[in-house]
């Protein structure tokens, strides 16, 4: 029974009998003493060390249960001794007679190609450099193929290299180098890929060195009498660096703002659906629809465009750039620029026109009872169509329905009910602000005592909006009531000055078990139905609001309180209203 030991070859634990651990120490060290006099003996020695673990770990990975004499034997041949150097048709016969008996070892010793990545041809991480020496094809072919994959698969090829590059191992030893290119794996190809990398690591000291001596003897003198110079040239040499890590850094930003500036295109081109009635309401059918698509075009697409041409010359190790190109993009970029300022401040101006308010009273029939009811009326928004802005803008067929309504309440100064619909907009001269005015399509229904108010009012789509609204006014006569749905109060803009004096004036009860409140006018103003005994177990903590008390719709309160709650008011009403968004931004901008 022999005795099993466990050695570190090259970093790495094998268990091998005692035997056959001699038999290998015997061989590397004839290994050693024939490359002692070769350059790079050790890098040799340590290559072929390093490929003959691999091989142990394997055999045992596959599981035998520890290297034996026929293994190391078998490696012997696989690879070579020494003396088969000398006398190679011995090497032959000796291989001829013990090809039987190392028939596992057969894959390692003939030649077989792997994927590496290759670091000695690299442009960025080696894969199509890689992929050439696999091939045996010219790496510039598998960059194009990707640059062309980057464009064509939307980023695809971006993706695949990067996939590639963290997946495939870099050639790093000698062996590997050559399983990258299909060599045979012996002591013979080892030695030459070793000493060929030392040349050529030579060969780069060397004109490395000729040129530290050429400028060494032409600035001598001139670095003894200035110390300044070599100051200099360090600091040249640091930014240099800076320039190099500076340069990978942004090559690395410039292909994630790719990749997202791809996915952005992509998500653009889903929604534009929902997107190009905007186009069509805010733009008129004139210059403005015209220079539309241009503008954005050019403003989005040269620097996409440029960022993609920038990858591929970097990709296909481009180095020279064509500088009228450059011009070219850039003169079509700043175009897109100004077309897009020009189209901001043409619509602007279109916001920032006069405004034209038509008033027109509705037909109410008296209810009965002496109190009017307001009512929601189905929702004109709520279809199964293009929804924008929250549901505040919705596009129908040939048609457009904007949610932009106001309520007002006065008192009415006879003794009946009355409502007056005021339609407003704006636009660049009066007679277009007049025309959109009157294009506004605003219907009420009245059931007995109950007004049905719309959730909205349309425009021809082959109109453009300009801020229109709605005004409701409804003066209710002395001793009538008014009675407000829940939802018609959180739905309509509610005239600021008359919601906020009846907030002040609130009680926390006032909505009823049916969500109304019932309210009440008289001579001063509002009365609320709210019971006498329960107002006093009322407790009010705020002595601002418990000494303020409504005295009339023709007086107003100027209180820090009441100043607060009207802004807070307005800030709200901006929010909530979506299609006034549109104006807000260009009037933010500009």
């Amino acid at each position: 029974m022999k005795k099993i030991i466990n050695i570190n070859l090259s970093s790495r634990l094998i268990p091998i009998e005692d035997s056959a651990y001699e038999i290998l120490r015997q061989y590397l060290d004839s290994l050693k003493r024939y490359f002692s006099q070769e350059e790079g003996a050790e890098e040799i020695v340590g290559d072929i060390e390093s490929r003959i673990a691999e091989i142990f770990q394997d055999k045992i990975r596959k599981g035998a249960h520890c290297i034996t004499d026929e293994d190391v034997q078998a490696i012997k041949t696989s690879m070579g001794t020494p003396e088969q150097f000398a006398d190679e048709p011995l090497n032959n016969t000796k291989e001829s007679k013990s090809h039987a008996s190392n028939e596992s070892y057969a894959s390692y010793a003939r030649p077989r190609k792997r994927f590496y990545r290759d670091p000695d041809s690299k442009v960025l991480g080696g894969v199509c450099s890689g992929l050439g020496a696999y091939f045996n094809v010219d790496p510039i072919v598998f960059r194009i193929v990707f640059a062309l994959m980057a464009v064509g698969l939307w980023g695809g090829g971006i993706l695949l290299y990067f996939i590639l590059w963290f997946a495939t191992p870099e050639a790093v030893t000698a062996a590997e180098k050559l399983e990258m290119r299909g060599e045979r794996v012996d002591l013979n190809n080892i030695k030459a890929t070793v000493q060929e990398e030392m040349n050529t690591f030579r060969s780069r000291m060397e004109r490395m060195g000729d040129d530290v001596k050429n400028f060494s003897e032409g600035r001598g003198k001139q670095f003894g009498r200035d110390a300044g110079t070599a100051i200099e040239g360090f600091f040249r040499g640091l930014a240099n660096v800076i320039a190099f890590v500076a340069k990978g850094f942004f090559l690395f930003i410039a292909v994630v703002i790719l990749f997202t500036i791809v996915v952005g295109l992509i998500g653009a081109a889903a929604f534009s659906a929902v997107l190009f009635p905007i186009k069509d309401l805010v733009f008129d059918a004139g210059t403005q629809s015209l220079l539309f698509w241009p503008a954005i075009s050019l403003l989005i697409g040269i620097p996409v465009l440029a960022i993609i041409m920038f990858l591929v010359r970097k990709m296909a190790g481009i180095r020279q750039t064509n500088k009228y190109a450059g011009y070219t993009l850039g003169f079509f970029w700043i175009l897109g620029v100004v077309l897009s300022i020009w189209l901001a401040i043409s619509v602007s101006r279109d916001f920032n026109g006069p405004t034209i308010r038509e008033s027109e009273s509705f037909a109410l029939t008296q209810p009965s009872g002496g109190r009017l009811i307001l009512e929601k009326d189905q929702d004109m928004l709520d279809l199964d169509d293009t929804n924008i802005f929250d549901g505040k803008l919705r596009v129908v067929d040939d048609t457009a329905i904007i949610g932009h309504i106001r309520i007002n309440v006065k008192k009415s100064n006879t003794d009946s009910f009355a409502v007056e619909v005021e339609k407003s907009s704006i636009g660049r001269t009066v007679a277009q602000a007049k025309m959109l005015a009157r294009e506004i399509q605003f219907q009420m229904k009245q059931q007995d005592s109950v007004l049905l108010i719309p959730s909205g009012f349309s425009i021809p789509r082959n109109s453009i909006f300009r801020n229109q609204t709605i005004k409701l006014t409804i003066m209710v006569p002395v001793g009538k009531s008014l009675v407000v749905d829940r939802e018609v109060w959180n739905y309509y803009r509610w005239d600021r000055n008359w919601r906020n004096e009846w907030w002040d004036n609130r009680d926390g009860d006032d909505w009823d078990n049916n969500d109304q409140i019932n309210i009440k006018m008289n001579t001063d103003g509002w009365e609320k139905k709210v019971k006498e005994e329960e107002r006093k177990e009322r407790s009010v903590k705020d002595s601002l609001q418990n000494n303020y008390q409504y005295k009339g719709p023709d007086q107003q309160n100027t209180t820090p309180v009441e100043d607060s709650k009207e802004k807070d008011s307005a800030a709200k009403d901006k929010k909530n209203v979506a299609v006034s968004f549109v104006n807000f931004l260009f009037r933010s901008t500009f």
